[in-house]
């Protein structure tokens, strides 16, 4: 490309973002009423209206902001097309292990998990993660996230022991402490969620790489996979 004249962006001048950058590949508006069915999809009274009230209280921001400076999802949006991801698995897996797996505590820790990550970001104009804040170096949004749950739902009167059980699956999301979890997974739901944010963000890293590469051929080593992976014709 050859410019031939630049301007910086004046105060009130309207610009599409998704032209400058990668976006979402998902209709936003559909993907949040897709989530807020499933929210509405809940039957513990408690859980439900702690994931309305957060829903509401952060689907603005879940809209427009990447699950990650890098490695995934790392586009507006993209933390919305995540969680949404993920809820759709977890969904799946609550049925098939209904018989000891609580449907609604899964689907509210795993709508929860990430979403203190707009406290953990600093967003540029385009939309992008340009660094961490200081509440994301020196806390994380793991803690930040079970700092919010523990606020809401005290307001909202949700028992004691399902506020534990939700702080829980959100500090220990991340599965390992070297990966930055809390503590690891002790409940089958938290383990759920641990296993389906990896399976999420790792199929998301096999997604853009393979769109990368032609078919029959192999990737550079991928550096968030640890391994070069192939795609097939």
């Amino acid at each position: 490309m050859i410019a031939s004249q630049l301007a910086l962006a004046a105060d009130g001048e309207t610009y599409d973002r998704s032209a400058l950058t990668e976006t979402a590949p998902i209709d936003i508006d559909a993907a949040e009423r897709e989530i807020r069915a499933l929210i509405a999809s809940m039957v513990d009274f408690e859980y439900r209206s702690l994931a309305e009230y957060v829903f509401d209280k952060q689907a603005a921001a879940l809209r427009l902001i990447p699950a990650a400076k890098s490695v995934h999802h790392a586009f507006p949006g993209g933390l919305l097309m995540h969680t949404l991801n993920m809820l759709r698995i977890a969904d799946f897996l609550a049925g098939l292990y209904s018989s000891f797996v609580d449907r609604d505590l899964l689907l509210c820790g795993t709508l929860m998990h990430d979403l203190a990550k707009q406290e953990e970001f600093s967003i540029s104009d385009l939309g992008l993660v340009s660094e961490y804040t200081l509440e994301g170096q020196l806390i994380g949004h793991p803690v930040l996230g079970a700092e919010e749950t523990e606020i809401a739902a005290a307001d909202l009167g949700v028992s004691r022991d399902k506020t534990i059980l939700l702080k829980h699956m959100l500090l220990s999301h991340h599965g390992k402490p070297e990966f930055g979890a809390a503590v690891v997974p002790m409940t089958a739901e938290a383990e759920l969620l641990s296993l389906i944010d990896l399976t999420d963000s790792r199929l998301e890293i096999y997604r853009t790489t393979l769109d990368s590469i032609e078919p029959g051929t192999f990737s550079q080593r991928v550096f968030a996979l640890d391994k070069k992976i192939y795609r097939h014709r």
